[in-house]
């Protein structure tokens, strides 16, 4: 704020305070020898009116220059009113009364929001487990069948693959309230993560290398299955045609363990990198692949976020992709 522009906002007071005081001289020149007097008048009005106009000016200047300090200091910017002291003036607390009801208004509203995104999401769980009854008894026929269809059976595996999907990202806005830390040992994970894409990676003769895992970190099991699934699974689907190799490894540093997966494929292109992780992003690559989605790296990063990990690539176009999940000390233990 500043005095000069509180003035000209004000401009009403100036046209009444210069009519009061024109009236007000044109009066005294009707008394003889009042020159001075005339002239002490105007010096005195003119001196009371910028001061009390600048003490108004000062006090909302204050005001607001706590209010603002008071803002910069919250994370949730709308519980600004429960800060406020009461009220000097009729205006300061009319003010507070308006911010209050903002607040109650936004509460009410936010409530509502959250408790529509609670029942869609208890609702996309509910469907997905429900979704998986018959997806199971599909698999179950086809065991069964004298002669399995192959082809069948993959798009079954990408059905379920969806599915699992759409039930991480549902939750996952509410990691915390699904995930159990616990020492999770790298090799298993790794392992149990080429067993569920066993078929596929036999199908396209898929050269798998585990190796260096014998490490443990603290994360959820589940969750982080899932994440080194979803790499895996973009392994496959942006492979070149010919030979697939495929890569498994832990690395210990000094300030983390890190989950390398390095695979031979078509790479990314420099441009594309860094968007990679951005959602529904694919790329040149997923104009190639028509089931991309650019939703597997978008959940990969949002649930390291979560978990306190990391996750970073490294790719070349046409020579392969490497990634890597960062497991910082504070959520390592080492249990070889």
């Amino acid at each position: 704020m500043k005095y000069g522009r509180y003035l000209l906002e004000h401009k009403i007071w100036i046209v009444l305070f210069g009519g009061l005081l024109g009236s007000l001289e044109i009066f005294l020149l009707t008394f003889s020898g009042s020159g001075w007097l005339m002239l002490y008048t105007a010096a005195a009005a003119l001196f009371t009116f910028f001061l009390g106009t600048y003490f108004e000016y000062y006090r909302w200047k204050k005001y607001f220059e706590k209010l603002q300090g008071l803002m910069a200091g919250l994370d949730k910017k709308y519980l600004l009113c429960e800060l406020l002291e009461a009220g000097e003036t009729q205006e300061e607390k009319r003010l507070q009364e308006l911010f209050y009801e903002m607040e109650v208004s936004m509460n009410e509203r936010v409530a509502g929001y959250r408790r529509n995104s609670r029942e869609y999401k208890e609702y996309v769980e509910t469907w997905v487990h429900e979704i998986k009854i018959p997806i199971g008894a599909m698999k179950m026929i086809l065991a069964n069948h004298a002669q399995e269809d192959y082809g069948l059976s993959q798009e079954i595996r990408r059905v379920e693959g969806y599915v699992e999907q759409a039930l991480f990202y549902a939750k996952s806005n509410d990691v915390e309230k699904d995930y159990l830390i616990n020492p999770v040992s790298l090799e298993k994970v790794a392992q149990g993560v080429v067993q569920k894409n066993r078929r596929v990676l036999q199908e396209i003769n898929a050269h798998i290398n585990l190796h260096d895992l014998q490490l443990c970190v603290q994360s959820d099991s589940k969750w982080l299955e899932f994440m080194v699934g979803q790499v895996v699974e973009n392994s496959i689907k942006y492979r070149k045609q010919d030979d697939f190799t495929l890569e498994i490894y832990a690395e210990e540093t000094e300030n983390a363990i890190l989950l390398h997966i390095k695979d031979n494929g078509c790479g990314i292109k420099e441009s594309e990198q860094k968007k990679v992780f951005d959602k529904g992003f694919t790329g040149g690559n997923g104009r190639i692949a028509s089931n991309a989605t650019g939703i597997g790296l978008y959940l990969c990063r949002k649930l390291c976020k979560r978990l306190e990990h990391d996750i970073r690539i490294v790719s070349k176009e046409g020579a392969g992709t490497t990634v890597t999940f960062v497991f910082p000390n504070s959520s390592l233990t080492d249990m070889r």
